[in-house]
Order: C-alpha cells, then sequence, then structure tokens
C-alpha cells in the first residue's frame, strides 16, 4: 500500500544529501537539471529533474483542494516572515498552505531557495510525514 503523499515525501533522502541541488544560480552540476537564463543579470536559474518533480506533486496533491492564501489569513500568518514559523507546531493544513506559497512563489522571489539552504522545506515536509502517519 502506498503511503499518503508518497510523491511528495519520497524526496525527503535526496533533500537532506544535497537539497541545496535542486535550484540554485550558478552553472548546471549534471546535465539532469533545466537551465533558465537571465538576460538581465546574467545569473543562470538551475532546477533540476529532482526539484520540478518535487514542486509538481506538491501542486498536483493539493493546488485544487486548499486555498493557500485563505489558510494563511486565517492563521495570520506574514509571509515576510515565513522562515520564522515554527513547522513543528503547526497543523497540516498550515503545513500544506506553506508548501503551496514556496511552490507558487519561485517565478517572483527566490524563498524557495532559501527554504532548501536553510532546511525549512525540508523541515516541512518531516513536518507532513508526521501528520500522514497521524492521520491514517
Amino acid at each position: 500500500m502506498e503511503r499518503k503523499y508518497s510523491k511528495i515525501l519520497k524526496h525527503i533522502p535526496t533533500l537532506e544529501d544535497h537539497g541545496h541541488l535542486y535550484m540554485y544560480y550558478g552553472d548546471p552540476y549534471s546535465e539532469e537539471c533545466y537551465v533558465y537564463d537571465d538576460e538581465k543579470d546574467g545569473k543562470n536559474l538551475i532546477v533540476s529533474y529532482e526539484c520540478d518533480n518535487l514542486c509538481k506533486a506538491i501542486a498536483d496533491e493539493f493546488q485544487y483542494e486548499y486555498e493557500w492564501l485563505d489558510i494563511v489569513g486565517d492563521n495570520n500568518i506574514k509571509l515576510e516572515e515565513v522562515f520564522n514559523i515554527d513547522v513543528e507546531t503547526q497543523e497540516l493544513n498550515v503545513i500544506i498552505a506553506l508548501l503551496l506559497y514556496l511552490v507558487g512563489s519561485i517565478p517572483f522571489e527566490d524563498k524557495f531557495i532559501d527554504a532548501l539552504n536553510n532546511g525549512y522545506l525540508l523541515r516541512m515536509l518531516k513536518r507532513l510525514e508526521h501528520l500522514s502517519y497521524e492521520a491514517n
């Protein structure tokens, strides 16, 4: 039997090992990535196939069932202070809202990259895993 959110949670071991390579600015570390040129500043955004897979899995799983902006508002979450939120104490809907926010923020700001580098995304996925076990 496949566990709940397995398409998302399968990324935990990889994020623990090399999450900083999921998405970053610079030169590609392998051919298994997408390279987006930024003609303005000359930096390349590197998005690994694993990262693309994770983002699509998050969107596919949650985007139609959860209104992340409403959840954020209902819980008085200030997105500019997102990394100050103690994810280990949050309920499932807040974790999902924050995951959707981070995925949605990719085109506009570097919050997703920051969440990879500071371990926040990994902590959210581990909390999602914990909450999925409680739900079963």
